[in-house]
């Protein structure tokens, strides 16, 4: 149970509380992560305010909102993370640069898009007062606390497959030697191909024509 204590202990008497709220029974799975949540006063219930802005939030990217941004819908952009990932807010692309004569350089253009969480989050905007007071969001073995209700942490601050999202991106190229020759930033609008993992991705580098890369 999580308890309020009404009177501290003193001399010749033990303290007193009150029941706030009971969590379960101690043999309850996911009772550690209850109890974990308020040992640590992990903020986990999201306010009022932050609630119904993110109801007024829609479910899609709108046409209004891709204004200004610049298209990368046809560049296969893609996600890679762990196996065990339950976010992606980065997505990756790379291409050869080719000369004015159509050959590939040995210099390459790398892009990074990350979620555009800005466009739906305001300085000072409910949303924006409880993310700063979660910091972070926080992981268990088996639950997410995020720092972000699920329709933007899950749905349009995650770049899902198949779905268009807003980013930020850092357009560069890259010398062979590693070396950064020049970069861009704007603001885009994204459609991931894939969600890939590290596993996956290693797979297709040790071998180019295998049956992952295939995939």
């Amino acid at each position: 149970v999580d308890v309020e204590i009404t009177r501290y202990p003193g001399e010749g008497r033990e303290a007193e509380g009150r029941i706030t709220e009971t969590l379960g029974a101690p043999t309850d799975s996911g009772i550690e992560i209850e109890v974990a949540l308020r040992k640590h006063d992990l903020p986990h219930v999201f306010s009022p305010a932050a609630l119904a802005e993110s109801a007024t939030l829609p479910a899609t990217v709108r046409a209004k909102d891709i204004g200004g941004r610049r298209d990368l819908r046809d560049i296969a952009l893609v996600t890679i993370d762990g196996e065990d990932a339950r976010d992606f807010d980065d997505a990756v692309y790379c291409e050869p640069i080719r000369g004015e004569t159509g050959r590939a350089s040995r210099s390459m253009r790398l892009v990074v898009a990350i979620a555009d969480v800005s466009h739906y989050v305001k300085p000072g905007a409910p949303l924006d007062i409880d993310a700063r007071e979660r910091s972070t969001s926080v992981y268990f073995p088996r639950r997410v606390i995020p720092m972000l209700p699920e329709k933007l942490s899950n749905g349009l601050c995650s770049l899902n497959p198949a779905v268009d999202r807003l980013v930020i991106v850092c357009d560069m190229v890259v010398r062979p030697s590693g070396e950064m020759a020049s970069y861009e930033f704007y603001t885009g609008v994204m459609h991931s191909r894939a969600r890939l993992t590290y596993t996956e991705v290693a797979a297709i580098l040790a071998e180019p024509k295998g049956a992952v890369a295939a995939k």
